[in-house]
């Protein structure tokens, strides 16, 4: 009997679950566990850039550029001072022109004359210092030495008062037109002594004459050419130093 009431309750469940009509509810799902939040990712580096040998060249560091080294104004007494200089440097060059054309107006008189006369010349009389042509060398080569003085005394000062406010532009120039003011200057004294002597005949005096004081000129000559280009210099250096 129990077998058979087994199979009668398996029947009845069967046409019980036919029944059920369709689209009916399900039994509630279980709720499914909330999920762990998930770990910030790590910032992304920035790309690097590689310099090859061949290709671009790394940027050089900023760098600051140094403002330019500014130095004190000169004062009104060292104003005052470079103008008394460039006041005698005008003198000076003013001289040594003077005592350059007053040679060449001598050595065109000796070209003219042919002298100073030989000792044989019976249609001239002998050579005296006080002939035109050695008064002519005289007289260049005295104002050749005063304006060679002058430029020397004044361009050295402004040197010295530029060196002071820390701007001399160097004194090569000035060392080299010195040297051949000085040998042009002695130059000239041995003229004088040698007008002023009798230690030779009075052909070879005219000639000793001429050629240190026509020598002794050209000397300072070229010193003065030397000077006013170091005369340039100096005075662009004062008025970079002066311009505000």
């Amino acid at each position: 009997m129990r077998p058979l009431a087994a199979v009668f309750v398996l029947v009845f469940a069967i046409d019980a679950v036919a029944q059920q009509p369709a689209g009916a509810p399900s039994a509630p799902s279980a709720p499914s566990a909330p999920s762990a939040p998930s770990a910030p990712s790590a910032p992304s580096t920035p790309p690097t850039i590689t310099f090859h040998s061949e290709g671009m060249s790394p940027p050089p560091p900023p760098t600051l550029a140094l403002p330019a080294t500014l130095h004190a104004a000169p004062s009104p007494d060292v104003i005052q001072r470079w103008h008394t200089a460039r006041v005698l440097s005008v003198m000076g060059s003013i001289m040594s022109i003077s005592g350059t054309l007053l040679s060449l107006s001598s050595v065109i008189y000796i070209g003219a004359t042919h002298y100073p006369p030989s000792a044989g010349d019976l249609l001239n009389t002998q050579a005296k210092p006080s002939d035109p042509g050695p008064v002519l060398a005289y007289f260049g080569a005295s104002a050749s030495a005063v304006g060679f003085i002058f430029n020397a005394s004044a361009l050295g000062y402004e040197h010295h008062l530029l060196d002071q406010l820390g701007v001399d532009s160097g004194r090569g120039l000035f060392g080299v037109g010195t040297a051949f003011g000085l040998t042009g200057f002695v130059g000239i004294g041995f003229s004088y002594f040698f007008g002023f002597t009798n230690y030779l005949n009075p052909h070879d005096q005219g000639v000793a004459i001429l050629t240190t004081a026509i020598g002794g000129t050209a000397l300072c000559a070229i010193a003065s050419v030397l000077y006013a280009a170091d005369s340039s210099r100096v005075k662009k250096a004062w008025a970079e130093l002066t311009t505000f």
